[in-house]
């Protein structure tokens, strides 16, 4: 954790501090994926399913978070379906070995079962796409029947293996969906998930009928209001409100290291695609960074864009570091609800 401390004060002093001192990583396991949600995009208007790049077998990703480890604490596993990897598994259970704070694996989660030994092993945060709890709507976006009902039971599955806190279920609002994902909501408190929602992006920006939509505003209020209470909302009430007004922030890409299927480098951020070096050719990542600032120029300053959660949640974590403390708090209270929940069932 000492890293984390140490990489957000360097951020908390400059905007744009030398070399990469990251509070997450984010490694794209694979862009492959059999399913075909809406909204997928990759920042440039193409699904990630439809990029090309190699991806590493077990010991070239093992190697790989060795290195990321000198600098970062923290590490998620995303795609693409990062649980259609060939060696998935190997990769999760080898993980503890290295130390991480926090692993948090995103997933569609249709065959989640077939994986679970692996997820139990080296996976701290579990996060489930859901969209909607109407099986004919769900399997229509995810373009394969019976996928719906598959994610559902697997929820229940992993539920019953683990502490329900520690799977987050993350929906994405579009125009079409606003009170679909309000039913997930509730579906989410009833079960002891938590719950992260997230605007449909159209490249980088929000859909623009999102803006002006009443039914957004009273979904994002809703949210809002459960936080402040205490409720299992993913983010601070900073965040949320943000997310609901969809304003600009001051974005800072480099908190976030980004890398391809391969170890490739972005720079400064996945959304602007700028591949600066490959961590498995070379190991200094003050070096990439230094070579990125060198080929493409220091980190833009970019307009109202990028309201996803790590883009925007460490924008606010270091403009606002208050937020921190407000964020304990809730998870404070919350906490407190749930003894007297429980206390009043027993």
């Amino acid at each position: 954790m000492w890293r984390s401390l140490h990489n957000y004060l360097r951020h908390a002093v400059s905007r744009s501090p030398r070399g990469f001192h990251p509070l997450l990583t984010v490694h794209y396991l694979t862009y492959a994926c059999r399913f075909r949600c809406p909204y997928c995009c990759d920042g440039h208007g193409v699904r990630y399913s439809e990029l090309r790049s190699p991806v590493l077998r077990a010991p070239q990703a093992l190697a790989l978070y060795a290195r990321v480890r000198r600098r970062c604490d923290f590490l998620v596993l995303t795609g693409g379906e990062p649980l259609d990897h060939p060696d998935v598994d190997e990769i999760l259970t080898a993980l503890p070995r290295l130390g991480f704070d926090g692993v948090v694996l995103t997933t569609v989660g249709a065959t989640l079962d077939a994986h679970l030994e692996a997820v139990d092993r080296g996976v701290r945060h579990l996060v489930v796409s859901l969209d909607t709890l109407d099986p004919a709507k769900g399997d229509a976006w995810l373009g394969r029947p019976g996928t719906h009902a598959a994610i559902l039971r697997n929820l229940a599955l992993a539920a019953s293996r683990r502490r329900r806190a520690s799977v987050v279920v993350s929906s994405v609002a579009t125009p079409d969906n606003l009170p679909d994902v309000a039913e997930v909501h509730r579906f989410a408190r009833q079960h002891g998930f938590r719950h992260s929602v997230s605007p449909q992006l159209v490249g980088v920006h929000p859909h623009p009928a999102l803006r002006e939509s009443a039914a957004y505003r009273a979904l994002m209020d809703g949210l809002v209001r459960e936080k402040r209470a205490g409720g299992a909302v993913e983010g601070t009430v900073a965040y949320l409100e943000h997310l609901r007004d969809l304003v600009p922030f001051g974005c800072r890409p480099s908190t976030v290291l980004a890398l391809s299927p391969a170890g490739d480098v972005f720079y400064p951020c996945l959304e602007l695609g700028n591949v600066a070096g490959n961590l498995l050719d070379e190991p200094e990542l003050d070096a990439i960074r230094e070579a990125g600032r060198r080929r493409f120029g220091p980190e833009p300053r970019c307009g109202p864009r990028c309201q996803s959660p790590c883009a925007l949640g460490f924008a606010l974590v270091l403009s606002r570091p208050g937020t921190m403390l407000d964020e304990g708090w809730r998870i404070l209270l919350g906490a407190l609800r749930s003894s007297r929940r429980a206390e009043r069932r027993a």
